[in-house]
């Protein structure tokens, strides 16, 4: 016998409620301790405390009722929890223990089999598995293998599915169109897309804006329905950023542009390194189709392509250095022109939460001006309220610019953080 399982518990003569639509012999109605502590111990493998009592109380009064309690239970993340344990094939032994003595006092093995069977898979127990069950519990076997082996089975899941169809299911932030968002850290489609970038730490005392704004576009892109094989992309600002390369092993084409060298040669990760424009690969943190990924060096402001040449465009914080306010709206005028009718502009600039202008960070009423474009519509509206929400200490540039978390910073008294905008071009 297995050492797993251990012996059954020997039994007493009290009997209790079965669950709804169990059939109950007339000693188990007579003195019926307590339907709602056979409910807790079936589905959650304990106890209902003093709380969950007086929540369930009108459970007693009626088959419907005690049939909503067995689904309150089955929907909650405790229960969750230990069916992710049985369905691992995880030793419950500790659970065991504990369980085992209360649902020994469930009636006679034929009962609680048929108890186990109503809560579990909501129906009665068929001859086949009666048959099998009350063998093995005969044989000295515990009752909760028999609880394990029911919510393990192929039945049950299917059941749980469609009792639970969203279960586990978190609320995600999805916003596209806003101010740099912590939020997103919470979104495991949104982190995935992180994680994927390599060069990013996923984790959330690491967050960063230029992370965010690396996995937003592509959040952006994947729900715009943008990553496609035949869709072509041009960076502006480009450098050698790691969204090149995963861009380019699932679009058609993606064109970096930039006009590499300068103060960005010498800057951080050397954003602006030249060498790329003639050994792209050397700064690909994972392999990609170098046939699909060209760096030119172009003047963002002075495009030198044709009117709606591209499927997406975007610029991830580089207009705020385009020679101010106007350099900037020439580089959306040229980013709206080579873009096709219907086709998606993701941008990210600096956006001032508080304090004097700066010469990198553009005012709210100077990137809500830049975002007005006759031949662009914003995805939706954006949410410019996201630090009105936080308590946060911005990270002061001048004394450490690596310190992390990194959403917010300030500089000379500035304090700004990157705000992100998808548009669909109109005509």
């Amino acid at each position: 016998m297995s050492r797993l399982w251990g012996r059954k518990q020997s039994s007493d003569d009290r009997r209790v409620v079965a669950p709804p639509g169990a059939p109950a012999s007339a000693a188990v109605k007579s003195s019926a301790p307590n339907a709602i502590e056979v409910a807790y111990w079936l589905v959650l493998w304990r106890a209902p405390t003093d709380a969950d009592i007086r929540e369930a109380l009108p459970a007693l009064h009626s088959a419907e009722r005690l049939h909503h309690l067995y689904l309150h239970l089955f929907g909650s993340a405790e229960f969750r929890r230990l069916a992710d344990i049985l369905w691992d094939e995880l030793d419950p032994a500790r659970a065991r223990r504990a369980v085992e003595p209360a649902l020994a006092t469930m009636g006679s093995d034929a009962e609680f089999i048929e108890f186990a069977y109503r809560a579990i898979l909501g129906r009665p127990s068929d001859p086949e598995g009666r048959a099998t069950y009350l063998a093995i519990l005969a044989a000295g076997h515990w009752r909760s293998y028999l609880l394990q082996a029911l919510i393990r089975s192929p039945e049950f899941k299917t059941r749980f599915a469609m009792l639970c169809p969203q279960a586990g299911f978190l609320p995600r932030d999805i916003q596209l169109c806003e101010l740099a968002n912590p939020a997103k850290w919470n979104n495991p489609e949104w982190m995935d897309l992180l994680a994927s970038l390599v060069v990013v730490p996923p984790d959330k005392p690491s967050m960063h804006r230029k992370g965010y704004e690396f996995t937003q576009l592509l959040f952006g892109l994947t729900r715009l329905n943008c990553i496609r094989d035949d869709v072509h992309v041009l960076s502006v600002g480009a450098g050698h950023e790691a969204v090149l390369y995963w861009l380019a092993n699932r679009v058609a084409r993606v064109i970096a542009t930039d006009m590499y060298g300068a103060v960005w040669q010498e800057t951080g990760a050397r954003e602006g390194d030249e060498s790329v424009l003639v050994d792209a690969a050397r700064f690909a943190p994972f392999p990609y189709r170098q046939d699909r990924l060209v760096f030119l060096k172009m003047d963002g402001r002075f495009l030198a392509f044709p009117d709606a040449t591209f499927d997406v465009v975007y610029s991830l914080s580089s207009i705020e250095h385009f020679d101010g306010f106007r350099g900037a709206r020439l580089a959306m005028d040229e980013m709206a022109r080579v873009m096709k009718p219907g086709g998606v502009l993701a941008v990210a600039t600096e956006y001032c939460l508080s304090g004097p202008p700066h010469h990198e960070a553009f005012q709210p009423d100077q990137v809500f001006a830049l975002l007005q474009h006759p031949s662009l519509t914003l995805v939706q509206p954006i949410d410019n309220r996201v630090w009105d929400r936080y308590e946060y200490v911005p990270v002061d540039l001048r004394r450490n610019p690596y310190e992390t978390p990194n959403m917010v910073v300030s500089d000379l008294g500035s304090v700004f953080t990157s705000v992100m905008a998808f548009f669909r071009k109109t005509h």
